[in-house]
């Protein structure tokens, strides 16, 4: 499996800023309040220190004071209480606000995956944004949810403390702190090498998700050809990958934990040693040494944790950059809620010296093609598989611009057409159907309303698929992922029953009856013939018993235009349509 590299560039902060900050913004009260717990839950954190050593120097007093001993133990039970208290508020704020913040971002990308052009799939496999909205949305919530308000919490003791211990003593502070230049030095060595680690295995995951995502999808297929056992290396070379750039990363960070705890050691050797010295000295009382023995726990206990947060930081910034990749990805068209463009009639259509090529391709699908189309008419196309019949299509739908030439559609140039409306008049129903998991109904409307049952019911019959539906469940039935309750002709029928519930002006059919049996087929046609009476309509046939009844017939061969007429001019043409004809 061949897949096309990620891109690597990395964004700024501001660009990471510009698009993360509005989703953020509507729970920044959420936000602020949780921050603000935390400021007074790191308060209560630099004073309990104090409190204790003050406690350690009433005990040790010649005479020492029971009262004050108690007003002591009284405010600290009462300190510890008020945390209990701020943690329970500020971790559900920020919390709650970071899944908010996760489920609006999950609900932006697939908007905006939806409106993505074709060819962003044909350059990206579908395990590529299946990862950015499951996993780097996941990594991303992480951040905004419990780290952020850890990461705060850890810098503000850090900050507090510092300020605490030179405040107490600040000889004694600058003893302690000899370690921690050295602790900010090794962080920067250790984290240059966990971002590039982190990135490498985002990238291998992708690259896993788009293979399971093919080759699960494609089991049956697997199965018949036996090919188990090559599919099988492939993956594997994919997870070695993935497995070896994740060992990259936990190799980096089994170095830094020990670095970082053994300077912690040396800092609290040097803190019991000098300290222990002073207070023999009595330059420094006990009640001292017990409090910056706190604020050293307070110290380097949140530095580990903000490493580790750290760890998640960098991580999370190259989801965001994953992110960002698809944000920053031209869409061809905006998302539009409740828009209903009115229904045209007698829509003609033009190809002018039209000439189309694949961006993945070197040569030519269509060349120099020059067609017309009277509205209400109905036009077939035949031709070997590869002639451009499908291109065509997908040049009318806009999924592509030609290459050269121009098109018109219902007496405009179709760049002149916005893409959704142009779409809303079209039905296509296509070889390849898919049908999403839910009930019949919800398949046929795709979730719009407005549609009663009785309507449902008669485009179901006028499809031919009614029968089969109804001792099934009816319109309640339930649809399994892919439609795999349902026969490949069963699917097609419904996709075509689905097109005729909206009403298109057009109707586009893709090898639609290909895998409809003969008696069906007949029954098909028969209805399809009242369906197209006064529409515009494109038949796209291998099956030439399908299209006798169209008033003319195109002949492609390798993406030229060789033949037009009707199916008796064509016949007694005797050239390429008859060829065809003949073989069948």
């Amino acid at each position: 499996m061949s897949l096309r590299p990620e891109k690597t560039d990395s964004f700024s902060y501001r660009d990471l800023a510009r698009h993360f900050l509005p989703i953020v913004r509507p729970y920044s009260l959420r936000f602020g309040a949780g921050i603000s717990l935390i400021v007074l839950s790191t308060g209560i954190d630099l004073l309990t220190p104090i409190l204790l050593g003050r406690a350690v120097d009433t005990v040790a007093m010649p005479s020492p004071d029971r009262a004050l001993l108690y007003r002591i133990c009284w405010l600290f039970l009462g300190l510890v209480a008020a945390k209990y208290v701020f943690d329970i508020f500020k971790a559900y704020l920020i919390q709650s606000a970071g899944e908010k913040v996760k489920h609006d971002l999950r609900t932006l990308l697939f908007t905006r995956i939806a409106h993505l052009p074709v060819t962003y799939f044909d350059r990206n496999p579908i395990g590529r944004p299946l990862t950015r909205v499951v996993n780097d949305v996941r990594t991303l919530g992480e951040l905004f949810g419990a780290s952020i308000s850890m990461t705060v919490l850890d810098v503000l003791i850090i900050t507090g403390t510092l300020g605490a211990m030179f405040w107490l003593n600040w000889q004694l502070a600058l003893v302690v702190l000899i370690t921690f230049p050295l602790i900010v030095v090794a962080v920067q060595i250790f984290s240059k090498h966990l971002h590039t680690a982190y990135r490498a295995v985002r990238t291998h995951l992708s690259e896993m998700n788009a293979f399971l995502g093919e080759n699960v999808g494609a089991v049956a297929t697997i199965q018949r050809l036996a090919a188990q056992g090559p599919r099988m290396d492939t993956f594997s070379g994919i997870v070695d990958k993935h497995y070896g750039a994740q060992m990259k990363s936990l190799r980096t960070y089994a170095l830094m934990q020990p670095t970082i705890h053994s300077l912690n050691g040396v800092a609290m050797a040097t803190l019991i040693g000098v300290g222990g010295y002073w207070a023999i000295q009595g330059k420094i009382t006990l009640g001292v040494i017990v409090a910056f023995l706190g604020y050293n726990r307070n110290l380097f206990y949140p530095l580990r944790d903000l490493i580790e947060k750290y760890n998640l930081i960098l991580n999370a910034k190259v989801s965001a950059e994953r992110v960002l990749d698809i944000l920053e990805e031209p869409v061809e068209m905006e998302y539009r809620e409740g828009r209903d463009p009115a229904r045209l009639s007698d829509i003609d259509i033009e190809f002018r010296d039209v000439s189309f090529r694949y961006p993945t391709r070197d040569q030519n699908a269509l060349t120099d093609i020059n067609l017309k189309i009277p509205g209400g008419s109905s036009l077939a196309i035949v031709g070997a598989t590869g002639a451009g019949k499908s291109s065509l299509i997908r040049l009318l739908l806009r999924f592509y611009e030609p290459t050269r030439g121009t098109i018109s559609f219902g007496g405009k140039n179709l760049t002149e057409w916005d893409k959704a409306d142009l779409r809303s008049q079209i039905g296509v129903v296509h070889q390849e159907i898919y049908l999403f998991q839910g009930t019949v109904r919800e398949n046929l409307t795709l979730g719009k309303a407005g549609f009663s049952d009785e309507l449902l019911i008669e485009k179901c019959r006028q499809a031919q698929i009614w029968d089969a539906l109804e001792s099934r469940g009816g319109l309640d039935m339930e649809v399994h992922e892919g439609g795999s309750d349902f026969s490949v002709g069963e699917k097609q029928l419904l996709s075509f029953a689905r097109v005729l519930v909206f009403d298109p002006p057009m109707i586009v059919l893709d090898e639609a009856t290909a895998s409809v049996d003969r008696q069906n087929e007949h029954h098909l046609m028969e209805a399809i013939r009242q369906i197209l009476r006064d529409r515009t309509s494109i038949i796209i046939a291998h099956r030439l018993s399908t299209i006798e009844a169209c008033d003319n017939i195109a002949v492609f061969e390798h993406g030229e235009l060789k033949e037009i007429g009707s199916f008796d001019e064509l016949i007694q043409k005797k050239g390429l349509f008859w060829n065809f004809h003949q073989i069948q």
